[in-house]
């Protein structure tokens, strides 16, 4: 083989490359890109993310430690989300308890949602705000997810609000 047929096999060997690298990149972005803009995808419904949204009955109630602290009567906490958690997780409440919680996001926009009560809340980035719920009466295990679309790791951003039976007085 001589020099000429040798350069000529390396430059098609090359843009072959390319080529095979820029259609698998401009596939893999089309993907990406189509299902965030897809209208009929809600980023908001966890379920479109293969994820169960239903409650689970609450085992074992021992282990736990309650979230945030009573204030007037209300339970108030702090909770945070990061990509791609939630921070306390497990969000711990009594049954039917009134709880306020006092939502932030640390690095984007992100929501929470708790469908089985239908609950849901955005989280400005560096900015407290309270929202407002009350627990469900049934104890339990109610699975937590974000409703804005936060990036590639969004459809597995989940966290737990357990609701602990209501101490008898």
């Amino acid at each position: 083989m001589d020099d000429k047929s040798d350069f000529r096999y390396r430059v098609f060997g090359v843009l072959g490359l390319t080529l095979l690298l820029g259609i698998t990149l401009l596939s893999n972005s089309y993907v990406v890109h189509s299902h965030s803009n897809d209208p009929d995808h809600d980023h908001g419904d966890p379920a479109q993310h293969g994820q169960d949204v239903k409650a689970q009955e609450l085992k074992d109630a021992s282990g736990y430690q309650l979230s945030g602290t009573v204030i007037n009567g209300r339970r108030v906490v702090d909770y945070d989300a990061f990509q791609y958690y939630f921070s306390p997780d497990p969000l711990v409440v009594y049954a039917g308890e009134e709880v306020e919680l006092k939502v932030k996001s640390g690095d984007i926009e992100h929501g929470v949602v708790i469908p089985e009560i239908d609950f849901s809340a955005k989280m400005p980035v560096d900015e407290r705000v309270s929202a407002i719920l009350t627990a469900p009466t049934k104890p339990g295990e109610y699975p937590v997810f974000c409703s804005i679309y936060c990036g590639s790791g969004h459809g597995d951003m989940k966290g737990m609000l357990v609701v602990l039976p209501k101490p008898s007085k």
